[in-house]
């Protein structure tokens, strides 16, 4: 009995901990949204185009959807082109969505920490699936 009770502490302890620790970077009662608008460069690996691409991100907020931010020149395809995300705390889900004419599908995810956000996502052009990770960081 006290070594199941003594499991059920630890394990008890351990989820504490996982969850804590997941969002050290979320303050209550402030907008999770705020802390990723702005201008960002981007550190891009792809396994299309190879790595070491450096290039700005501006991050607003889409006026449609409070939870929601567009990310203006994603994948390196313009400022004009912006990519929707959503925001759940410090996780970034970039739904499944067509940019550069529709002749990109993307879909991928990310998350704040230590004033970075990192991305993992796909592109795929109807010839390449593109698998990218992404750096971004402030100027």
């Amino acid at each position: 009995m006290k070594s199941t009770r003594a499991l059920l502490i630890i394990f008890s302890l351990f989820l504490i901990y996982s969850c804590e620790e997941d969002n050290a970077d979320v303050i209550p009662d402030e907008d999770p949204v705020e802390k990723f608008l702005g201008n960002w460069k981007c550190a891009e690996d792809s396994e299309v185009y190879g790595s070491g691409y450096v290039f700005d991100v501006v991050i607003t907020r889409n006026p449609g959807n409070s939870s929601e931010i567009l990310i203006a020149n994603f994948y390196h395809q313009g400022m004009n082109e912006k990519a929707r995300a959503l925001i759940a705390g410090n996780n970034v889900i970039i739904m499944k969505q067509t940019i550069c004419d529709d002749t990109i599908e993307i879909e991928g995810s990310g998350k704040y920490s230590g004033g970075e956000v990192n991305l993992e996502y796909t592109a795929f052009d109807g010839a390449d699936l593109d698998n990218v990770v992404a750096r971004l960081y402030r100027p």
